[in-house]
């Protein structure tokens, strides 16, 4: 069975944008009571611990995903597979129902018509989250809006200009990439545990959101790093190859989690890289 067609009534993003909007509408015009009504709405059915709030959440995780490097998207959406084949679908399903149903008794079918700017790529969210979950996916229908949401979270414009095309075709294989679950998971593979957790936290704790988490693991991981190359120092007695791993670590010691941006992951990704090398002895 193919995925199911897109049904903006049941576009997890879009009626929760929609949603926002009516309160911001509504407040505009002074008229509180139904703006309570949106709020209400709001909190009742995406509370925390439901189907909804767990979808919300990798949708929102998704739309607002911005990086600069092909391989994280990569490994992002390996992460964003596995996080919504976990739902349940028919709870889920259920839950989408009784939301429509309040919308529709309480603020009626213009309630839809609320004017969304992303409207189109909120949708090929929606799409590749019902095609993911589905037992039997549509696979042209996958690899069209998977291309679509890389694109999307690169920052690349839908029309290219024609002197980029290098780039459009560096887009096209990564698509490729991620369509062929045997070279997805060779790439995983190459990623620690560890690594994937940073990426994974990275992704789903945008900027405004708690990055306590994250922050942490990127403490310890600094802290690891820094004794495990200590350890290995301790241990070697070549004096150049000491010289030069007092070196990395200077490098360690300017590791700031508190900077979260691509380029500051990308350094505590490496280092969670050496600690691993250092145990195995691959140094």
């Amino acid at each position: 069975m193919s995925a199911r067609p897109h049904n903006k009534k049941r576009n997890t993003g879009v009626i929760y944008e929609q949603l926002l909007k009516n309160v911001s509408k509504f407040l505009v015009e002074g008229d509180r009571k139904q703006a309570q009504v949106c709020l209400n709405i709001l909190e009742r059915h995406f509370r925390h611990g439901t189907e909804l709030y767990r979808e919300f959440r990798l949708f929102n995780a998704l739309a607002n995903c911005e990086i600069s490097a092909s391989p994280v998207a990569a490994v992002i959406m390996t992460e964003a597979k596995e996080a919504a084949r976990k739902a349940n679908r028919g709870t889920l399903e259920r839950e989408k129902g009784y939301l429509i149903s309040e919308i529709n008794r309480k603020l009626g079918q213009d309630f839809y018509d609320t004017h969304f700017d992303r409207y189109r790529d909120y949708a090929t969210i929606q799409v590749l989250l019902n095609s993911w979950r589905s037992p039997s996916p549509d696979l042209g229908v996958l690899f069209d809006y998977e291309k679509k949401l890389v694109e999307s979270m690169l920052g690349l414009k839908q029309s290219q200009a024609p002197d980029d095309d290098v780039r459009h075709y560096d887009i096209n294989t990564l698509v490729v990439n991620i369509m062929t679950e045997k070279l997805n998971a060779k790439f995983a593979s190459s990623l620690t545990d560890q690594q994937r957790h940073v990426i994974r936290e990275y992704v789903f704790s945008p900027p405004g959101s708690d990055q306590t988490k994250l922050k942490t693991i990127m403490s310890e991981i600094k802290r690891d790093a820094m004794r495990d190359l200590d350890d290995y120092l301790e241990r070697e007695t070549n004096e150049y190859v000491v010289s030069r791993a007092g070196d990395v670590r200077r490098i360690l010691e300017t590791l700031d989690h508190g900077v979260i941006d691509d380029d500051e992951i990308v350094k505590f990704l490496t280092a969670s890289k050496l600690s691993q090398e250092i145990k195995e002895g691959d140094v």
